[in-house]
C-alpha cells in the first residue's frame, strides 16, 4: 500500500511539477486547454477550463491510478491524485490566469476539478475557477485569458486554435484568435484576449 501511494505522489509530481521555477531550462510536456469565460455586468466572473495532457505523461498516471489487479480505475487513487492537484491550482493559480490591461485577477476554486479520458487515452482535468478583481474593469476593457505553466514545465496550446475561448453572458462579445507565445519569460504560454459589453 505504502509502495502504491508513493508511486502516485511520484505520478502527480510529474505531472505537476510542484515547485516554480524548477524547470525553467526547457518543457517538459505539453497540455491543450480549452477556455470558457461567464461574464456578468461586463465582468468575467467564471472561468472554466478543459486541459488535456500529453501522451506521455497521461499514460504515466494512468498507470498509476490503474488497480494492478483489476486494471479498473482505482477511485481512492483518484481522489488523492486530484487532491493533489487542488492543492497546486490553489497555490499559484496553476495552469489558468486572467488579465485586464496587465491587472491579473485572482482565481479560486469554484467546484472540484474533475478528471477524464480522451478517446485516444489521454488524461483530461476540467476545472472551474470563480475571477475577482481588486477593481472593476472598464465596461468593454480587453481581458486576456491564458493558459500558462509559471515553473515552464509545460508548454500550452488551445485545443482548437482557431477559437481557443468562448465568452457567455455578453451582449457584445468579441474574442480575438488565440495566440501562443514564443519567446521572453511566458513563453509557451497560450492566450486569448476578448472583450465583453453586456
Amino acid at each position: 500500500m505504502v509502495r502504491r501511494y508513493c508511486s502516485i505522489l511520484a505520478a502527480l509530481a510529474a505531472l505537476l511539477l510542484v515547485t516554480p521555477g524548477g524547470a525553467l531550462a526547457h518543457p517538459h510536456g505539453t497540455v491543450q486547454c480549452g477556455l470558457a469565460v461567464d461574464f456578468k455586468d461586463g465582468q468575467p466572473r467564471l472561468l472554466k477550463g478543459r486541459l488535456l495532457f500529453d501522451q506521455a505523461h497521461s499514460t504515466q498516471a494512468l498507470a498509476v491510478l490503474r488497480d494492478p489487479t483489476t486494471q479498473k480505475l482505482d477511485d481512492a487513487a483518484q481522489v488523492r491524485f486530484l487532491f493533489g492537484l487542488r492543492q497546486q491550482l490553489a497555490r499559484w493559480n496553476w495552469l489558468l490566469a486572467a488579465a485586464s490591461d496587465g491587472n491579473p485577477a485572482d482565481l479560486s476554486e469554484a467546484s472540484s476539478p474533475t478528471l477524464w479520458w480522451s478517446d485516444d487515452g489521454r488524461l483530461g482535468l476540467t476545472v472551474e475557477m470563480l475571477v475577482t478583481q481588486k477593481a472593476a474593469a472598464p465596461l468593454g476593457a480587453t481581458w486576456t485569458f491564458s493558459c500558462q505553466d509559471p515553473s515552464r514545465y509545460w508548454v500550452s496550446e488551445f485545443l482548437e486554435p482557431e477559437t481557443g475561448i468562448t465568452l457567455a453572458g455578453c451582449g457584445k462579445p468579441v474574442a480575438l484568435p488565440a495566440t501562443k507565445v514564443t519567446t521572453g519569460p511566458l513563453a509557451g504560454t497560450a492566450r486569448a484576449d476578448a472583450q465583453c459589453t453586456p
